[in-house]
């Protein structure tokens, strides 16, 4: 029956359905007729057509003819969810759960989750702040709790596992803590039935944080391990030679872009090294340098001469079938026994690379050559010079010499001013050439949104 001397129960129950608070509507024979879901998950034995028998204070309704309507509001565990479903990781949710129950719930908690090698891992709280401890899968006293097979399992006796907590309690109660995992709430008294049913509720919303925090977690590991497969590798330290470098992504936040730079050096002390630009931006553009990257140091594995290096490198790129395009300058190092280096330089329709000479004076090498990657028939063309000791060859991509001002977007950088820059770092350590052309450009953009930035100064010593 929907409708009841004037109650519209189908009404009510779409009323109170969507509502935070726990809601029960009881009839003049004090049987409840209606209960949403927040009364269920506190109330879950008062179902419709039991007696209503509840001992925790409530706001009652009344709504004539010998009808009431209970609202139930636990403004302290309401908040405790609140808290919980603010978690970004899996440790600083399980801490804060432990924390959570032993304010509210008892004086002491331990979380039992699984963890890897087929281990448990027990967070334990007890009023302080909570601890970690790792042991072999087996806690007997809680096993139908951590399977599944119970939603509630009263316990007398500890037995073995990392407790972490006073031996003499008086009770303590296992509820599930997601799929394999337990959380146990123990105090010196004993729980009262209202008790009982908050830590059932906590139990689930904790749960559900865990997961979702879980995965979170998950979801970031796999993207840092990804992330580092794209990012540049430290500078190798070599004989004759000093290096620094500058790698600003557009998107920070993803530490990532199409710019890049390697240096591969070999067993004689020569090296292949490379500056390029993957044209596009953010994730697609970072894995296809990533690509481009790997192709490059394998081939560099057997050939060694620029120019064919990147004959070969637009043959690999061409078969992966990618649409993008990219510009590069790859050159190959030999530290000289008398001093400085010998480079052999070829470029795929890069920005020229720059010489700055100890004298402080700047020159451009030019090396003309077609893109990377999407046409067969491309000619590159290789370009030998001479690095004294003190002399600095610097790569850098577009996004210095195309940075705009942030007085007026459509003033650039350009390839002069970055000249001048480097005239002012005469007698500068490759290190700070570096910084020297990094403020310069930041300095010029003053925060403003940019392309990928990448520069790479090699200096004969």
């Amino acid at each position: 029956m929907s409708s009841t001397v004037g109650i519209d129960l189908d009404g009510w129950q779409r009323l109170v359905d969507g509502l935070r608070e726990a809601v029960l509507v009881v009839d003049p024979a004090g049987v409840v007729r209606v209960r949403n879901a927040a009364a269920a998950d506190r109330f879950p034995r008062l179902c419709p057509g039991e007696r209503f028998d509840v001992h925790v204070a409530g706001r009652q309704h009344d709504l004539g003819e010998g009808w009431n309507a209970w609202y139930f509001t636990d403004s302290a565990l309401d908040h405790a969810h609140l808290r919980l479903a603010g978690g970004s990781s899996r440790q600083d949710t399980l801490k804060t759960i432990v924390q959570l129950a032993a304010e509210l719930l008892g004086e002491h908690c331990v979380a039992v989750v699984p963890a890897t090698r087929d281990r448990l891992e027990w967070w334990r709280c007890g009023g302080g702040e909570p601890t970690v401890a790792r042991s072999p899968r087996r806690a007997s006293t809680i096993s139908e709790v951590l399977t599944g097979t119970s939603t509630l399992t009263r316990i007398t006796s500890l037995g073995e596992g990392n407790w972490g907590v006073p031996e003499d309690f008086g009770s303590a109660l296992a509820v599930p803590l997601g799929v394999g995992g337990a959380l146990v709430v123990l105090r010196h008294g004993d729980f009262a039935p209202n008790d009982v049913e908050r830590i059932r509720l906590f139990g689930k919303h904790a749960a559900v944080a865990l997961e979702s925090a879980s995965r979170l977690t998950e979801q970031q590991r796999t993207i840092d391990i990804l992330r580092s497969a794209l990012l540049p590798l430290p500078l190798p330290e070599m004989r004759g030679v000093e290096m620094a470098s500058v790698f600003i992504p557009a998107h920070q936040r993803a530490l990532v872009g199409g710019d890049f730079y390697d240096v591969h050096p070999r067993t004689d002390g020569s090296a292949t090294f490379a500056l390029g630009d993957v044209c596009g931006h953010g994730l697609e553009a970072a894995v296809h340098s990533g690509r481009v990257r790997q192709s490059l140091q394998a081939l560099s594995l057997v050939e060694t001469n620029p120019v064919r290096l990147l004959h070969l490198l637009n043959t690999s790129l061409r078969a992966t079938g990618s649409k993008l395009f990219t510009t590069i300058v790859v050159g190959e190092l030999v530290p000289l026994s008398s001093g400085g280096a010998r480079l052999s330089l070829a470029s795929g329709g890069h920005p020229a690379p720059l010489i700055l000479r100890t004298d402080g004076s700047v020159q451009e090498v030019s090396a003309p050559g077609a893109i990377v990657g999407i046409l067969s028939d491309v000619r590159f063309h290789g370009e030998q010079v001479t690095l004294a000791p003190g002399d600095t060859l610097v790569l850098y991509s577009d996004g210095f010499t195309e940075a705009r001002a942030h007085t007026d977007r459509t003033e650039l950088f350009g390839e002069q001013r970055l000249r001048t820059v480097l005239k002012e770092c005469k007698g500068l350590s490759a290190e700070e050439i570096a910084r020297h052309c990094e403020e310069a450009v930041l300095k010029w953009l003053d925060r403003d949104d940019h392309d990928d930035l990448a520069l790479l100064a090699v200096q004969a010593v």
